[in-house]
């Protein structure tokens, strides 16, 4: 049987740092995948600080629109959200403040992996928790979460690489969740 994809995976963090290990821990689970995946770097769509008077003021950015139409445009999403004192990165969260304004339900309805990498033994328990309770607002069907603790013992070269069997378990299990989720079809 050849297996033919017809839906799309987009992937990415909510990290501006340029060394993200939660942009790597993206790179490295979306190699599990056997659907296409698309990663992208929120990085490369700069927005303002989200205010009311900013959005009056200057309206919704090409880049704005530009992101909304990316993120709009695939069928499942995988997402690795760092933690900041327990909660999102500001920079995250003015991504989904400006994503709001144009569209307030732009996931869809469309199944979302949430991962996070963190440098201590919670490994982002309370940004996974608030994006659990807050993603549902955006019309996100979350099906599951990964985290991955102590992400120094996991990094080989500056890369994310899990060693440990059980830990690589539980991520292939996640990927597994997304690809039923999208209910793919085989062809003879």
């Amino acid at each position: 049987m050849v297996k033919t994809w017809n839906m799309k995976i987009l992937a990415f963090s909510g990290s501006n740092s340029r060394t993200s290990i939660n942009q790597e821990l993206i790179k490295y689970s979306t190699q599990f995948l056997n659907v296409p995946v698309d990663i992208i770097d929120l990085r490369d769509y700069e927005l303002p600080m989200f205010s009311i008077e900013e959005e009056q003021q200057n309206g919704h950015s090409n880049v704005l629109m530009s992101l909304y139409n990316t993120v709009i445009g695939y069928d499942a999403y995988i997402i690795a959200i760092p933690e900041h004192n327990g909660n999102y990165p500001a920079f995250f969260k003015n991504v989904l403040d400006w994503l709001t304004r144009v569209e307030r339900s732009f996931f869809r309805g469309k199944p979302i992996l949430l991962f996070n990498a963190a440098p201590g033994p919670n490994g982002g328990q309370s940004v996974l928790s608030i994006a659990e309770k807050s993603f549902p607002f955006f019309n996100g069907n979350i099906i599951g979460t990964f985290k991955l603790p102590e992400f120094s013992s996991f990094l080989k070269k500056g890369k994310v690489f899990i060693h440990d069997e059980m830990i690589l378990n539980i991520l292939k299990e996640q990927i597994l969740k997304i690809e039923n989720a999208l209910n793919l079809k085989t062809a003879p």
